[in-house]
């Protein structure tokens, strides 16, 4: 027996209500379904050019609840030279109301769904508001609670849901009081300086700095149902990892108050003895406040020792001749928390070469300020500045290796601590030694310390020293000061020669302006001789596009056509398979060319030693960065870092303008050698053909113990999705949501953190990466890209013995028997060099 469900006929109504300045909005309703939230097709002289769901408050609409209506930006590319605007319903004939002549009369009213805001927990908002009378006018935002107003603001940020307009710096970050994390329901008003409330308002704010789990684990603590409240805890923990909470910087003081307080002392101190140096200048003030630190530890230092920066070498040799398994850096005017000495000392207890914890600033009444919220160790960054230093402790062991690399035939007899410094960080990259670093804030500049590494001083012995470390790591690399940032140093890596072939793969369908600007681009402005271009057509019909096709064989540029419905990752992974280059370059059609040599920079960096691959910076084409490499674990998923910055932005700590390690790059400009790609499966087809492709390949070279390396110095514009287009449709959303879903379950219901991300920094899309404070931070037990060779000891049963240190001269290796899988073994045993442990399967 056959049934059938009926549906009401649909009676679509709809109109476009006008056209502010490059904004067009309207509404669009099916009568029949009221709930359901209908697609636009836009309409430029009968093309379609954008698609949008009409799902936004339109008070304009004159039937239904006015949550139907929708805003398109629309391009001047668009609008040039056209003469007819219109729109309708997705997949309809009949055009809405309001189609409009060009040029067209403006509205003169105020458009009032020219702004957005957003909201999804914690005490940040975000949006963007702009007024299409003045366009360059910066619009100013009221928060308010009934009558109470709890902030104004003025909309003059950049915001990424702007990139396609000329001017995007018309949105905001509101930080709300922190008087709002009381656990209470407050409902806030954000409305424009025109009285028009925000699409987005009014909205309901309810939260505790300690989230639900603090609150939860509070709860367990007095007597109740345990199996009740073990699952309610872990469904908290499951929404706050999808749904992360997160406050701004501005709120620093109070999260530290929160978060950051002392842990117990431990109840068994390591062995061993903890020695100071202080680093002084002279200042007598300075060093008295670093003196009162140092002595007021709950773990008393066994030896303090001060030398000069130009000369540290005397109380160096001061420390060691102490018997000082541990040497703590402090330089004049900075402060120790409390419990750093043993926190540090601790660290260091199970052989780490050395180990750092995270540092803020002294107020000029030591109140709480600029947080220094660090990755794991990364050599690459450490050479562009140096975050790592404040908040240290070196072991003896690793000291004695670095004086080695620095001692000349006749004897070392001075030595500055710029230098000292890259003779550890060398001495750790040759031995693959072990850097912890602990994620709590146990050291405190001097308020009169630069508030970012962007805002230090030029220092030619710093740029000497990290000259000295980059010609350690690679014979003949350079460094150089950045023109705008003297503090900050970029090291130019030696090219090989002869010059690898490259083989650069270009997907495309139809959209030939873009990928003319592209092909251009790479033919007459990449400054690299050994170039093979590779465009995959994948079903051009439009005919210039054919015909310029058709033009790029006779110029030296392959073209493999490419019949199949778009799938991203096949599509490069059979261009890959047919390219002759020992690299390969993923790039995309809606790339463009800034400067030459910034595939010279990519193979500089793709042929270090250790490096898997490399990604570029990517611009918006109004100059804000589209991608300044990715950070995996937002909101379960990954983002795009530096979407709120301008190309010339330092960023947070600086990194927007610094070289360094990260857990992935986007594919949109992605160099690796073609055999790692092979080795790896390239893209996976079948899970992820669209998205996440890019993302799940960096996280697989990092998996077996490669480097992504990102550069600001190869720096390229990408208008993304600008040839494939978002995901509107059903269709489309629904892949989206299964790669999504399978990237969650392949990465980040593992619990994996991405290592090169603070876990105390915000990790929803609301504030973005380093957007914010995360409220609360994620656990923060140490961590290091380096394991101990007593895990992997503990992962084979073998006996505790077997554990030796991981660097210095008493680390000598041990053969045990002992029956295990093969493949189980090598894939440990590979991170563990140089202490080698003979296994016989």
């Amino acid at each position: 027996m056959n049934s059938m469900t009926s549906h009401p006929r649909s009676e679509f109504h709809g109109e476009i209500t006008g056209l502010y300045g490059d904004v067009l909005q309207g509404w669009a309703l099916d009568n029949a379904q009221p709930d359901m939230r209908l697609v636009v097709e836009v309409l430029v002289d009968g093309a379609g050019v954008a698609l949008v769901r009409a799902d936004q408050f339109q008070p304009n609409a004159t039937m239904g609840d006015q949550f139907h209506g929708f805003y398109v930006h629309l391009k001047d590319n668009w609008l040039t030279n056209a003469s007819q605007i219109g729109a309708r319903i997705a997949n309809q004939a009949q055009l809405l109301k309001g189609s409009m002549q060009l040029p067209a009369t403006q509205a003169k009213e105020p458009a009032a769904i020219a702004s957005q805001v957003w909201y999804n927990g914690g005490l940040r908002l975000s949006g963007w508001s702009w007024d299409p009378d003045a366009p360059n006018r910066h619009m100013q935002i009221t928060v308010r609670e009934e009558s109470q107003v709890h902030l104004r603001a003025n909309c003059n940020l950049r915001h990424v849901a702007l990139f396609n307009r000329s001017s995007a710096d018309h949105g905001f970050n509101l930080d709300l009081p922190w008087a709002l994390a009381d656990g209470k329901p407050h409902v806030l008003h954000i409305e424009n300086d025109l009285g028009q409330p925000l699409s987005g308002s009014p909205l309901t704010v309810c939260c505790w700095p300690e989230g639900v789990e603090g609150l939860l684990g509070d709860l367990a603590q007095s007597p109740g149902d345990q199996n009740t409240l073990s699952l309610l805890t872990q469904l908290a923990s499951e929404q706050n990892r999808w749904a992360p909470k997160s406050a701004g910087f501005h709120h620093y003081p109070q999260w530290f108050e929160c978060f950051q307080q002392p842990c117990p002392m431990p109840l068994a101190l390591a062995p061993g003895k903890a020695g100071v140096l202080l680093i002084s200048v002279g200042n007598q003030a300075d060093d008295s406040s670093s003196l009162a630190s140092i002595h007021e530890q709950r773990m008393k230092a066994s030896e303090v020792a001060i030398g000069h920066p130009d000369n540290v070498l005397p109380a160096l040799l001061e420390l060691l001749a102490a018997d000082c398994n541990t040497i703590i850096p402090v330089t004049g005017g900075d402060r120790l928390a409390i419990h750093a000495t043993d926190q540090l000392h601790t660290l260091l207890s199970d052989g780490s070469a050395w180990a750092y914890a995270d540092c803020d600033r002294d107020g000029p009444q030591r109140e709480r300020s600029q947080p220094w919220l660090k990755p794991v160790w990364d050599v690459d960054l450490f050479i562009g500045a140096d975050l790592f230093s404040p908040g240290a402790a070196f072991s003896t062991h690793i000291v004695k290796e670095a004086l080695e690399l620095l001692t000349p035939e006749q004897g070392l007899t001075a030595l500055d601590w710029h230098h000292l410094l890259a003779a550890i960080a060398l001495a750790s990259e040759r031995s693959k030694a072990r850097v912890v670093h602990l994620p709590k804030v146990l050291y405190h500049r001097s308020h009169k310390s630069p508030a970012s590494p962007a805002d230090a001083p030029a220092s030619a012995d710093r740029r000497e020293a990290m000259e000295w470390l980059s010609q350690g790591l690679a014979r003949g690399a350079r460094v150089e000061a950045l023109p705008q940032y003297p503090g900050l140093l970029r090291t130019r890596w030696p090219l090989p020669s002869p010059l690898p072939r490259v083989s650069l793969v270009v997907p495309t369908r139809d959209q030939v302006g873009l990928l003319r600007t592209c092909i251009e681009g790479l033919l007459g402005n990449t400054d690299y001789p050994n170039l093979e271009i590779i465009v995959v057509d994948n079903q051009s019909s439009a005919p210039h596009a054919l015909e310029y096709l058709a033009s790029l064989p006779a110029r030296g540029v392959t073209v493999l056509a490419h019949p199949y419905p778009f799938n991203y990752s096949t599509i490069n992974n059979r261009a890959v398979e047919q390219a002759s280059g020992e690299l390969i370059g993923l790039v995309n059609n809606d790339i463009e060319i800034l400067e030459p040599n910034w595939l010279k920079e990519m193979v500089s960096q793709v042929f270090r030693p250790g490096v898997g691959a490399v990604g570029a910076k990517l611009l918006w084409p109004n100059g804000m960065v589209q991608h300044g490499g990715v950070v995996v674990g937002i909101n379960g998923l990954a983002a795009h870092t530096g979407n709120t910055l301008s190309k010339q932005d330092p960023g947070y700590l600086g990194l927007n303008q610094l070289a360094r390690q990260q857990s992935a790059v986007t594919a949109a400009c992605l160099l690796l050698r073609k055999s790692l790609y092979q080795q790896l499966g390239g893209l996976d087809e079948r899970a992820f053909p669209v998205t996440f492709n890019d993302v799940d390949l960096c996280l697989k070279i990092q998996k077996n113990g490669l480097k992504l390396i990102w550069t600001p110095f190869a720096q390229l514009i990408h208008a993304e999705s600008a040839s494939r287009g978002k995901d509107h449709t059903a269709e489309k959303k629904s892949r989206a949501m299964r790669e999504q879903q399978l990237f969650i379950e392949r990465w980040s219901q593992s619990g994996q953190e991405d290592a090169y991300y603070h876990p105390a920094l915000s990790a929803d899309y609301l504030s973005g990466p380093y957007g914010g404070l995360a409220t609360p931070p994620r656990p923060t037990a140490a961590r290091t890209l380096q394991p101990l060779i007593s895990d992997i000891c503990t992962e084979l049963g073998l006996p505790a013995e077997a554990a030796h240190r991981q660097s210095g001269p008493q680390a000598t290796p041990a053969t045990y028997q002992i029956t295990v899988d093969n493949d189980r073994v090598m894939a440990l045993a590979k991170h563990f060099q140089p202490v080698s442990i003979g296994i016989q399967p």
